[in-house]
């Protein structure tokens, strides 16, 4: 006996596997967790003019405010002396790979504009140093990439 199979089941067959393979694949993506860059991501993406005037007003400073990594354990923060009484903001260590990672830090610059972070506890890996501070009336930002060993 030889078995007939007619054009009519070969479309219903394919559409099946079709939508099985389709309806697989939706129930597989919407399982997967979703981390964006930050809860917020869509808000800080609204504010994004006010970033770049920040990371303008810092570059201005000709290089005098900077994040270095000193050996492995550490990270110095430097700020113009002029500023460093007047600074006020925040230390982000941002880890790409995983935002639960993330440690903040309030800035506390001493009369020469240096700040010492330990990276002690942190994970190896790549990170993201976030320099965000106000002085004299105006809005600073700086972000300089780190390998923690």
């Amino acid at each position: 006996m030889k078995l007939r199979v007619n054009w009519a089941v070969g479309i219903v067959a394919s559409y099946v596997v079709f939508a099985g393979g389709t309806t697989a694949f939706v129930v597989y993506a919407i399982s997967r967790p979703v981390d964006l860059v930050s809860p917020d991501y869509y808000a800080k993406s609204l504010l994004q003019n006010g970033q770049m005037d920040a990371e303008r007003n810092a570059a201005a400073l000709e290089g005098t405010a900077s994040v270095a990594q000193d050996g492995d354990r550490a990270i110095v923060i430097s700020l113009p002396a002029a500023q460093a009484a007047d600074a006020r903001g925040w230390v982000t260590l941002y880890r790409p790979s995983d935002a639960s990672a993330d440690r903040v830090f309030r800035l506390k610059a001493d009369a020469g504009g240096r700040q010492r972070v330990a990276l002690g506890g942190l994970r190896p890996g790549l990170w993201s140093v976030r320099l965000r501070w106000s002085a004299q009336g105006r809005e600073f930002y700086v972000e300089q990439r780190i390998f923690v060993r």
